[in-house]
C-alpha cells in the first residue's frame, strides 16, 4: 500500500473513531461517569495532553500496585497488544509496549523508562517516557492521592502522544483526551476486578 494511501485510511479511522462529543455519547451509556476529562495545551507543540481524572472507591494502597504492574498492562489497558518488562529494579523498569489504534490500522510501538518519582505530600506519581519507538513523542503520568480519610483514591492521569502522521493536531489532541478517558475506566474496572493474573 502507497504511503499516501496508508495515511488516507488511518486518517479516516481516527476521525471515525473519534465523535464530536466524546464525554456525552459516554454518558449515555454510564461508561464516563464520575470521570472528567480536558486537553492540556502542551509548550511548542500543536498537539495537546489529555486528562482524565475520578475517584475510585478503594484505599491508594490496592490502586498504586495495579499502576506498577508493568508486565500486565496488557491484560487491561484499552489498545495494548504487548507489555513486557525489559528491566526493573523497584519501581523503575524499561518496559516495550505495543499499542493498537486507529481501529486496528496502525501499531505503536515504544521502549518506555517507568517510574514512581519520590512523593509529593499524600500523592504518589508514576511517569512514563519515550526512550525509542516508532512515534515522536510518548509520555504518561498517574497521580494517585488519597481522598475521603484514605478509604478513596484521587486518579489523575495525563498522556501525550505525537505519533509522527500528517494529520491535523486537532484529532490527536482528541485521541488524547479520549485515550485518558479510557485509561482510567479500564483501571477503575481493574481495581473492582482484581489484578487476576497479575505476577
Amino acid at each position: 500500500m502507497k504511503k499516501t494511501a496508508l495515511i488516507g485510511v488511518v486518517a479516516a479511522a481516527f476521525v471515525a473513531g473519534s465523535p464530536s462529543s466524546p464525554v456525552r455519547a459516554a454518558d449515555e451509556h454510564n461508561e464516563n461517569a464520575g470521570i472528567f476529562t480536558a486537553q492540556i495545551p502542551e509548550e511548542g507543540s500543536n498537539i495537546s495532553w489529555g486528562q482524565a481524572v475520578l475517584v475510585v472507591d478503594s484505599p491508594i494502597e490496592e490502586v498504586l500496585p495495579i499502576i506498577r504492574d508493568y508486565a500486565n498492562y496488557a491484560q487491561f489497558m484499552p489498545n495494548f497488544t504487548k507489555s513486557k518488562v525489559l528491566a526493573q529494579r523497584g519501581s523503575r523498569a524499561m518496559v516495550y509496549m505495543e499499542v493498537s489504534v486507529a481501529k486496528g490500522t496502525l501499531t505503536l510501538w515504544g521502549q518506555l523508562n517507568l517510574a514512581e518519582r519520590p512523593r509529593e505530600g499524600e500523592s504518589r506519581v508514576v511517569e512514563a517516557h519515550l526512550l525509542e519507538g516508532n512515534i515522536d513523542a510518548f509520555s504518561a503520568r498517574w497521580r494517585l492521592t488519597p481522598v475521603d480519610g484514605g478509604t478513596r483514591t484521587e486518579v489523575d492521569f495525563k498522556i501525550f502522544v505525537d505519533p509522527d502522521i500528517p494529520l491535523p493536531s486537532s484529532i490527536f489532541s482528541r485521541e488524547n483526551e479520549r485515550a485518558a478517558g479510557r485509561t482510567v475506566r479500564a483501571l477503575r474496572a481493574r481495581v473492582v476486578e482484581g489484578p487476576k493474573g497479575s505476577t
